[in-house]
């Protein structure tokens, strides 16, 4: 079955100064890579998840896939059609079929105009005048389980859960097969965040469309998606289904991640794992598996040699890139022979 959205090898990089300025200083590469060679695939129907720390390139990888942001080199496929290298004019038909819900609902709708003008602007962006746009309108609202006298008010007038409705109304006005939903559930009460969530899951069932959700929030990526792709300094460390990575994570990284997630049982016994410092800059990415540096499993080899992606022995749709992947012997195992490695090297 052929993918819905295929990304191969996707590069994404900023100047950090002027030519003039660089020749001046004598730095022949004025860039920094935010994302550095992910690849992913989803399929119709499919709920994917990226997770990462602030910075990590998740919302960089969106924006770029949406044609937001240039891609430096890579691929990116979109029912079977290559969109990088393609003019604003050929992109805009497949666009059509593509919607993303921005991280700040309200941020993202224009202050001048209502809802009835935000809701009715895809329609006039791809010259679909032979549609009715006050049924549409009203056909939106009651979509997202909003009252038809909304079409009035001014973004001013929503409070964030309406706000992220009306985004979300809007992603749905021209049918799309992929929505992108960046932080769908950010700033809101968690009753409102279930609610989101909900209307996002049914209309997913009526409609049949693939998502791809950024989020911080481990509990909505576990019962939203089938799949998740963990990113670090823009890079994809760890791969595979949901359950999978909940179960069992391979990467130290995925492990502290998880060990940090927050959970409702105050009797709960935590294991939570410090990472040590603070994730480092892209200006300054250090060499080997550039988690080295916060890894309590880290050997000498880490420092030197980046991990290619491995796959589970047990499961060829869960990798990850490390030297010395979690698994069966267990983390506690992992940490001894560290420790027994170093003191046998002094």
């Amino acid at each position: 079955m052929s993918a819905l959205l295929r990304v191969q090898d996707l590069c994404v990089r900023f100047r950090t100064m002027g030519p003039l300025k660089a020749f001046a200083s004598g730095i022949k590469a004025p860039f920094i890579d935010a994302v550095c060679g992910v690849s992913f695939e989803i399929q119709k129907g499919e709920t994917l998840a990226l997770v990462g720390e602030s910075g990590s390139g998740k919302s960089t990888v969106a924006r770029t896939i949406i044609g937001l942001q240039s891609a430096f080199s890579g691929s990116i496929q979109f029912e079977g059609q290559e969109l990088i290298g393609l003019s604003a004019a050929e992109r805009k038909p497949y666009l059509q079929r593509m919607a993303m819900m921005f991280q700040d609902p309200v941020g993202s709708l224009s202050p001048r105009c209502t809802v009835r003008s935000l809701l009715a602007e895809p329609f006039r962006i791809h010259g679909l005048k032979e549609r009715d746009a006050t049924a549409e309108v009203t056909r939106l609202l009651r979509m997202v389980g909003l009252p038809i006298d909304f079409a009035r008010r001014y973004p001013h007038q929503l409070s964030g859960g309406q706000a992220r409705r009306i985004g979300m109304a809007r992603a749905l006005a021209l049918n799309p097969t992929l929505i992108i939903a960046d932080e769908p559930t950010a700033g809101l009460d968690v009753s409102v965040q279930g609610e989101v969530l909900n209307l996002l899951a049914r209309l997913q069932d009526e409609f049949g469309v693939a998502i791809l959700i950024i989020s911080h929030n481990l509990n909505v990526v576990r019962h939203m998606t089938d799949r998740m792709a963990i990113m670090y300094l823009g890079r994809f460390i760890e791969v595979g289904d949901t359950d999978d990575i909940f179960y069992q994570p391979r990467h130290p990284y995925t492990e502290a991640l998880l060990a940090a997630n927050p959970k409702a049982d105050p009797d709960a016994v935590l294991n939570r794992i410090e990472l040590k410092g603070e994730m480092p800059s892209l200006f300054m990415r250090p060499s080997g598996c550039e988690f080295h540096t916060r890894c309590r499993y880290a050997q000498e080899i880490c420092s030197r040699l980046f991990a290619e992606a491995s796959a589970s022995s047990h499961d060829a749709n869960h990798s990850s890139k490390c030297h010395f992947p979690l698994g069966r012997m267990g983390a506690s195992q992992r940490s001894l022979s560290a420790v027994e490695s170093a003191s046998i090297k002094d």
